[in-house]
């Protein structure tokens, strides 16, 4: 999978601009703010059809206009296509694959895959559970339609659920108008949890790999899955060990029976706070080096090296579910890391995946990486072919 064409009219800072990309390597080169980064989130956008940067599209739109437009030109096993998104100031974001208009936008997700990599994914190991979360969500939902289906119905469900224990709490509904929200908010978050612990147990094994090579075979990265049903304590607590570390995923009718318990334990405390306090949405993913929990007691550095590992693995992950790697998109990451790991992840991933990549300077690459990539200079939302 590769995008061949880029062409960005009045988004961010640039009123208009048009880029052809190498079939590997491309370099974004400028100071700070200038709009190295905006090209990168274009790409992000037309792929997920939300930004990295904001939750608000209208910031996507340059500051005196109403509108923008978006549109790259991707290539395929399945063939050539073009993904175009048109934003309005008052009106609701469309998205168009070769011309058709598609009904939602979960509908975008799988045409064009990418792997992010920006300094806010260094927060991967000790930021909040929502980012790892999310790191799992967003690779699932590029590689499986049947995951992406799930989490939208699931969702639109606990939202619905949300509203009624909100009248429960407020204005004393009847209990019996949760049931019909329950049973689906189970089913469906019992699904989600079950494709969340198959991915991770995959994932799992390509990025332990990753990681004793980065490390020298010194260290040992194993990553776990921690549903909402576990108690806190038990989780902040936990060593694995060979006897608690689970050798098979569970059944969907183990995860359902233990959803159900938890729901029924947490009922009167849902209806007198009028919120939904189980589900996927409160679940969490655990990272132990050696043992020992990487959160906690982890280094900086060996945070990093974990979360390098995790997108690289997130990488090979969607290549074994979709048979093409994505695309990968590299935001300023390079200042973040030392000599060592920028080799060991330049060296990971050169020839085999395209890459678009922002930076200040180009010392961290060889003269043979440089000779074989297209440089751009980007200065106050103008971008300049190098080479």
């Amino acid at each position: 999978m590769r995008v061949d064409r880029l062409i960005l009219r009045q988004f961010r800072n640039y009123q208009e601009a048009e880029l052809s990309f190498h079939p590997n390597l491309n370099i974004l080169v400028g100071d700070n703010a200038q709009g190295k980064t905006n090209v990168i989130e274009a790409l992000y956008f037309l792929a997920l059809a939300r930004s990295h940067r904001t939750h608000v599209d209208r910031e996507l739109i340059q500051w005196d206009k109403d509108w923008a437009s978006l549109s790259a030109a991707v290539t395929t096993d399945l063939g050539k296509f073009e993904l175009k998104a048109n934003l309005q100031a008052r009106r609701r974001k469309r998205f168009m694959v070769s011309g058709n208009e598609l009904k939602t936008l979960s509908d975008l997700y799988g045409y064009f895959n990418v792997v992010l990599f920006s300094p806010d994914d260094l927060q991967l190991v000790k930021g909040s559970p929502s980012l790892r979360r999310q790191f799992l969500d967003v690779m699932l939902a590029q590689s499986n339609k049947v995951y992406r289906s799930y989490l939208v119905d699931y969702n639109r469900v606990l939202q619905q659920r949300n509203a009624t224990l909100k009248l429960i709490a407020e204005q004393g509904a009847d209990l019996k108008m949760l049931e019909v929200w329950d049973l689906q908010l189970i089913d469906l978050g019992s699904r989600i949890i079950q494709s969340r612990y198959e991915a991770l147990q995959l994932l799992q094994d390509e990025v332990a790999k990753i990681h004793r090579q980065m490390t020298g075979d010194r260290e040992e990265l194993m990553m776990l899955y921690f549903p909402f049903f576990l108690n806190s304590s038990s989780r902040s607590e936990f060593v694995p060990e060979a006897d608690n570390v689970p050798d098979e995923v569970p059944s969907y009718d183990e995860i359902y029976a233990q959803f159900s318990d938890a729901l029924k334990e947490k009922r009167p405390v849902e209806c007198r706070r009028g919120v939904s306090l189980v589900g996927p949405q409160r679940d969490d993913i655990g990272f132990y080096i050696n043992g020992i929990d990487a959160r906690t007691y982890g280094s900086q550095g060996q945070q990093r090296t974990v979360v390098l590992s995790c997108k690289l693995g997130e990488a090979e992950y969607m290549r074994s579910q979709t048979g093409e790697f994505p695309v990968l998109l590299l935001d300023d990451v390079m200042s973040e890391l030392d000599a060592g790991r920028r080799r060991f992840f330049l060296e990971a991933i050169e020839k085999k995946i395209q890459i678009l990549l922002t930076t200040t300077a180009t010392h961290s690459f060889t003269e043979q990486m440089l000779a074989d990539a297209r440089i751009y200079r980007v200065e106050a939302g103008t971008i300049a072919v190098v080479n």
